[in-house]
């Protein structure tokens, strides 16, 4: 089970721990969403339960969705792990790496 805790000031609730990353998708709040992938849409080895369907609901109502990594590894080898572990990558707009920048950096003529 993984702990919960919330802090409460003058009986406002100002923060909440989630269980999962559906919890917030279900609120249908925000149309545009920038994921990690690691930790949060899986666990180097398998998505976790429902992340999967939980991309592919967000998508299906209009959902603009980047993932955002500190990994070393470029964008595209980024997609490509999401697709080996069942993730359609064209449900992403893209995605943005410490490696990716790194690379585009390091390609520019000073």
């Amino acid at each position: 089970m993984m702990p919960r805790c919330s802090v409460q000031s003058n009986d406002v609730q100002l923060f909440q721990s989630l269980t999962g990353l559906q919890q917030l998708a279900e609120t249908h709040r925000f149309k545009a969403w920038f994921l990690d992938q690691f930790g949060v849409l899986h666990d180097g080895k398998q998505p976790y339960p429902g992340a999967i369907t939980t991309i592919k609901n967000l998508a299906s109502s209009g959902a603009k969705m980047v993932i955002i990594s500190n990994s070393s590894r470029r964008s595209s080898t980024t997609m490509e792990k999401l697709r080996s572990l069942g993730f359609d990558p064209s449900l992403f707009v893209g995605a943005i790496t410490s490696g990716e920048l790194t690379h585009q950096n390091l390609q520019r003529p000073d």
